[in-house]
């Protein structure tokens, strides 16, 4: 009964839209209250849910982001994908989705990657002659290699959520699937562009795309110090960041000069909110996890979850989490579910990277679904069309994501093979 009263409570204040971290934390008052126990609970399982060493990563990461958006080299990763597919039909969809995945790499947010990139791009699709809605559906779905492609947010959230999954080693296993949606993506944009007859830019010389790859270096470079760092033990992933910070900070401040000291505290505050925001669902999701596990939550699911076919809980799993992605952020929606879905997929024999990344690509997915994917209200605006017009343009694409989702499923290997040849 006591747990009911909490999920009514936390579908009720959902409803009348307070926002989810507060919801957690006063629906899992109120399961305190009604049990009986020491509001002081609650104080306390906040507390040790925001005490992690690696939530510094966030402000780290975050700042990276801003530093290299402001430091002009967001036109260099631009022009440099630009040479290498430039000359394909629907260039600069092509373009857009490749410049996320390498947007991905360095920032790590979904809605940092749209709005950064959408101001560029969907006024120059939209000069091309390609369909508002087309380009504003092209840039929120490419938005979701964000999150996916390390380093990513959401992974530390969630390795940090469950415990006992390596982030360095989701980090490996989310590089293929990162590839893949975003070559999914490319081949919808290119087939698209060929069917409405959007335009292409012509072939690049060698000499051409030399001097590109050779001005966008220091933005390439980055990468592989962040995931080089990491994944040859040289870093932690939070040594990695500040490591990133610095490098980032020097090309702005120093390379490039547009960067000055005026800036900076906007730098902070920028950073300040992503990590409240990370931190504060990070310390509900525990307490209401502490609720969920008092009630031997996961003792009554296991045992009729084991007997079932390991590839029926993973089709319920996708299934449940999609529908999830619809009316909730991926940062609340890790807190409270993945502490109860990984568990159980352990107890199944799944590989704890494995599970990871379904999770983690399933609730990106939900960053531009409807009715609240967050990436749609972005690029919406921008492109100058409603979301409903985005949504049906958007279809295409979601679709290759959920194709490409259910090969991660289906198919471990394409998930587990780099983070064991690298030792995960």
């Amino acid at each position: 009964m006591e747990l009911g009263i909490m999920v009514i409570c936390f579908f009720a204040l959902m409803i009348m839209g307070v926002p989810i971290a507060y919801n957690l934390i006063v629906s899992s008052s109120v399961y305190m209250l009604v049990m009986g126990y020491d509001i002081t609970i609650v104080g306390t399982k906040l507390y040790e849910g925001m005490n992690s060493f690696s939530f510094l990563a966030v402000p780290f990461f975050v700042i990276t982001g801003q530093l290299m958006l402001r430091g002009g080299l967001l036109q260099l990763l631009i022009d440099f994908v630009n040479a290498f597919f430039g000359r394909y039909k629907g260039a600069i969809a092509i373009v857009t989705i490749g410049a996320s995945l390498l947007m991905g790499s360095i920032v790590g947010l979904a809605v940092a990657s749209a709005a950064s990139l959408g101001v560029f791009l969907i006024p120059m699709m939209k000069k091309e002659g390609y369909s508002p809605a087309f380009a504003s559906a092209t840039m929120s779905s490419a938005a979701l290699l964000g999150p996916i492609m390390p380093p990513s947010v959401l992974m530390i959230m969630y390795s940090i959520s469950v415990g006992g999954t390596s982030i360095a080693g989701l980090f490996l296993a989310a590089v293929v699937p990162a590839i893949l949606i975003a070559a999914a993506e490319m081949v919808i944009a290119h087939r698209t562009a060929v069917k409405r007859n959007y335009p292409s830019f012509g072939k690049s010389t060698w000499a051409h795309k030399r001097d590109v790859t050779i001005k966008a270096l220091p933005a390439l470079i980055l990468p592989v110090i962040i995931l080089g760092g990491i994944f040859s033990g040289i870093f932690t992933i939070t040594e990695a960041s500040a490591v990133a910070v610095l490098y980032s900070f020097i090309i702005a401040f120093f390379v490039k000069k547009t960067i000055k000291l005026k800036d900076i505290p906007e730098l902070f505050m920028e950073a300040t909110t992503t990590t409240g925001l990370v931190l504060i669902l990070a310390g509900a999701g525990s307490v209401m996890a502490w609720a969920i596990a008092n009630e031997r939550v996961l003792s009554i699911l296991i045992e009729p979850m084991s007997q079932m076919p390991v590839w029926l809980f993973l089709l319920l799993v996708n299934i449940v989490l999609l529908i999830c992605g619809c009316f909730m952020d991926d940062y609340a929606s890790i807190v409270i579910l993945a502490p109860i879905i990984a568990p159980i997929a352990w107890q199944l024999g799944v590989d704890p990277l494995h599970i990871g990344i379904i999770i983690c690509v399933n609730l990106v997915i939900g960053l531009a679904t409807p009715p609240f994917g967050i990436t749609l209200f972005v690029t919406s605006p921008t492109a100058g069309v409603t979301i409903e017009e985005t949504v049906k343009e958007a279809i295409p694409y979601i679709a290759a994501c959920i194709i490409i989702l259910l090969l991660l499923t289906f198919f471990p290997p394409l998930v587990t093979t780099l983070p064991r040849l690298m030792g995960y």
